[in-house]
């Protein structure tokens, strides 16, 4: 039977690892999680939605109109999410900003994510060939690691075991960008990178300058705005399903 068809980015980033695993190195590859793996707009609209019922005795008509939204009704940004949605008082809307800010970044509420289609299927992937997934993230291990930990386990990641990495910032107050500047010297002393994921155009610039030899990857789901164009030779996808292989047609 023909083998599957795998996609070039895939190939490429197999190719890494057996040559990195050749070497008796530890190829690591970097996937963010926010927007990366995982879907955000689940968690945002359960926060919009506690937010609604909180106060529906004087906001019955927000209530209602949260009940009728759907995960893709999320827009980056809480204000950004309400205002699409028709709701026009700047105070309210800086009430619900407050109200989801105080559980958006917390252990309970990061487990409604659910993964983004095709993810886990990926990382299981690169784990199996050899690679070494490092869950690369601005979460704060403080106030996110035990609910990252916890929903990574859930949906079938690989983790906690020696041939993984979990990374997450150690105070909520440093800069994503920042913080993940500082980790790549601390993984070219634990591997060699091969691989990276995210959603931030800036960050795959980022991991892109850092190690030239890496297969760098886009994920256009959603991005903080005002995010810089795109360095050339980095790989664009929307869903993790287009990197996975497709059985072939022959026999």
């Amino acid at each position: 039977m023909t083998p599957p068809a795998v996609p070039a980015a895939t190939g490429a980033l197999l190719a890494n690892i057996r040559a990195v695993a050749e070497r008796r190195q530890d190829p690591l590859v970097v996937f963010d999680l926010d927007e990366t793996l995982y879907a955000n707009d689940h968690r945002t609209l359960r926060i919009l939605q506690e937010y609604a019922h909180t106060h529906a005795s004087r906001l019955g008509g927000l209530y209602e109109l949260m009940g009728r939204l759907s995960p893709g009704d999320v827009h980056y940004g809480v204000a950004a999410t309400l205002r699409s949605a028709g709701v026009a008082d700047e105070a309210l809307i800086a009430d619900a900003q407050s109200f989801w800010a105080e559980r958006f970044f917390t252990n309970a509420y990061v487990q409604v994510d659910l993964p983004r289609s095709g993810a886990v299927e990926l990382v299981s992937l690169v784990h199996r060939a050899g690679g070494v997934p490092c869950y690369l993230t601005g979460r704060d291990a403080p106030a996110m690691l035990v609910g990252t930990v916890t929903a990574l386990q859930r949906d079938g990641f690989p983790i906690g075991t020696w041939d993984t990495r979990t990374i997450l910032k150690p105070d909520p107050s440093i800069p994503d960008a920042d913080y993940k500047a500082a980790v790549i010297s601390h993984l070219r002393k634990s591997g060699t990178v091969v691989g990276a994921f995210d959603n931030e155009p800036g960050l795959c610039n980022l991991f892109k300058r850092a190690f030239p030899d890496a297969a760098v990857v886009w994920v256009d789901s959603s991005h903080a705005p005002g995010a810089p164009a795109l360095d050339p030779d980095i790989a664009t996808v929307r869903h993790f399903t287009e990197l996975l292989p497709t059985p072939s047609s022959g026999k």
